[in-house]
């Protein structure tokens, strides 16, 4: 039940008429405001050509902005539940660890760094429901290039791809758009649940996730809850299909420990063959 978080790296072979030479990208998930100075130290040693922060990086739920927010997607009743486990999870995090608070200035230094160390591209989760315009404004100043159901051309040694972000609020008509085009896609989406229902069938080269948190709980490498999955989520961590990376993320936020289950850094090569 060690809080040391891990360097996990994974190779994905890639169509050589798209990709020209190695890439190698760090897959960054669920910040979710922590400070997470460990993980920022790999990332400096191992300098990636791109880092990829696919959700949740920022909480939009608290606060009567993210109460408005959030509180127009949901029904009274899941408003009500959601509030309740969010309080009750914050009263077990008080009387029993020691990381429990947040801050939006831990997640913006945090992007501040990482992007002095390459490139960064960030897509939203569901704990960014929607930003807000000071949210936009901060990544802005910070050269974070953020990916809202939107895509960007990018260029990185010989290789050219096309780097997209998927949020939870899926546009599935820009998904198919971007799924269209040419070169090497890469794409950033939170849920990894979507695969099999949305992405499995699109001709994109490279999906990167997160959401899982790995399970919380493994028993022989598989984890045991995910949101949206439910108990023993078929996709929870690791390399799906040779196409899709799932993150376990770089935060605990509730009072159950992870077990068998450490916070990480993805490493993800990229390999044309």
């Amino acid at each position: 039940m060690s809080d040391t978080a891990v360097l996990t790296e994974y190779t994905i072979f890639a169509d050589a008429e798209k990709l020209c030479s190695p890439l190698k990208i760090a897959l960054v998930s669920d910040l979710h405001e922590r400070n997470a100075d460990d993980i920022l130290k790999m990332l400096e040693l191992q300098k990636p050509e791109l880092i990829a922060v696919a959700g949740d990086t920022l909480e939009r739920y608290g606060g009567p902005k993210g109460k408005a927010v959030v509180q127009e997607k949901f029904s009274v009743v899941k408003w009500l539940f959601i509030n309740f486990a969010y309080y009750f999870n914050a009263l077990l995090l008080t009387v029993f660890r020691k990381n429990r608070f947040h801050s939006s200035e831990s997640a913006f230094e945090f992007l501040d760094r990482a992007a002095s160390v390459a490139p960064v591209f960030m897509s939203l989760g569901n704990h960014e429901q929607r930003l807000f315009d000071e949210d936009i404004s901060k990544l802005g100043e910070l050269g974070i290039i953020l990916l809202d159901n939107d895509d960007s051309l990018v260029y990185t040694g010989d290789n050219r791809l096309r780097i997209g972000g998927l949020s939870c609020d899926a546009d599935e008509e820009w998904l198919g758009e971007f799924a269209q085009k040419d070169g090497f896609k890469l794409l950033l989406c939170h849920r990894p649940e979507y695969y099999p229902v949305l992405l499995e069938q699109l001709d994109i080269d490279l999906i990167l996730s997160g959401h899982t948190h790995g399970g919380q709980i493994r028993f022989f490498d598989r984890g045991l809850f995910s949101s949206g999955q439910g108990l023993f989520p078929k996709y929870h961590k690791g390399v799906i299909d040779n196409k899709m990376v799932i993150s376990a993320g770089c935060s605990n936020t509730i009072a159950i420990p992870r077990i068998n289950n450490p916070r990480e850094l993805v490493i993800v090569n990229v390999l044309p063959k």
